[in-house]
């Protein structure tokens, strides 16, 4: 018997078969019992949803309930517990009214509706900032093109009167003691005499160079070529430029109109000027 007994022994060790039985044993017991209390937990909140788990009333406080199955709490039906308590409390047994079940079944529906309702008041506020943006937008153009076209208005004003100002006075014509006076022009040789003159001038073009155009000189305002930046001495002068005072200033430019800025000696010749200015007023006709 004894030697039975050994052998057995001696089988049950040297056999893995009913140790391994054991192990998966166990794990398809734990694997059960997951999945049981995952189970039931869905069980519960479907059942919850349904409207299907009865209410605890106050002798079911002390239950406790693990925490694979328990439920969240429903805040809005404990609160109308409490004030339903506190009403009982304060009226001392006269009975006070209490919330009803459809109250508690109201504060239910206005929890769940509360985040939808979070929402499209988010969505109200977003869209009304976003018209008032839009309208922040359009006013501010506005005020803009106001702007721009006051500006426009303001600078159209400004250039028409500095061209006003600009512009020179209307040229007066050759009077008839410059016409007698260039009468004995000698044109050909005032063409030669211009050669002195034309790497500042221009005579047949309103083009400023080294100095001002030329063209329409006799009879024009000192000083009123546009677009050209005269000396004081000029600026301050008043008059036209007749063919007695071109011959003047001809003759000498810092004798006449001292501190102009002009390099140049002068003419000495009384003929070349005579014959230059013929030359000058030839060229405009």
């Amino acid at each position: 018997m004894e030697a039975l007994l050994a052998k057995l022994r001696k089988i049950a060790l040297n056999d893995q078969t009913p140790r391994l039985f054991l192990i998966g044993a166990t794990a398809v017991l734990f694997l059960i019992v997951i999945i049981d209390a995952f189970g039931a937990r869905e069980r519960a909140v479907v059942s919850r949803e349904a409207g299907g788990i009865a209410r605890f009333t106050d002798d079911d406080s002390d239950v406790t309930v693990p925490s694979v199955y328990r439920v969240p709490r429903d805040f809005a039906s404990e609160s109308l517990r409490e004030a339903r308590l506190a009403a009982q409390e304060d009226s001392n047994g006269e009975g006070a009214d209490l919330p009803a079940e459809d109250d508690v079944a109201e504060a239910e529906d206005a929890e769940d509706t509360d985040p939808d309702m979070e929402a499209e008041e988010v969505t109200a506020e977003a869209e009304a900032a976003e018209a008032e943006a839009v309208q922040e937008d359009v006013a501010e153009t506005d005020a803009a093109e106001e702007e721009a076209a006051e500006r426009d208005a303001t600078e159209t004003e400004v250039a028409d009167t500095e061209t006003t100002a600009d512009e020179p006075a209307a040229e007066t014509p050759a009077t008839d003691d410059d016409l007698a006076i260039l009468a004995n022009a000698d044109i050909a040789n005032g063409e030669t005499v211009w050669r002195q003159c034309r790497s500042c001038h221009v005579h047949d073009a309103e083009q400023n160079r080294g100095g001002p155009h030329l063209v329409n000189i006799i009879g024009r305002e000192i000083a009123a070529a546009d677009g050209w930046r005269y000396s004081s001495a000029l600026q301050d002068s008043e008059g036209v430029w007749t063919v007695e005072a071109l011959l003047a200033w001809l003759e000498n430019p810092d004798a006449y109109i001292p501190g102009n800025q002009m390099a140049f000696r002068g003419l000495r010749d009384e003929q070349d000027r005579i014959d230059v200015l013929g030359f000058l007023n030839e060229s405009t006709q």
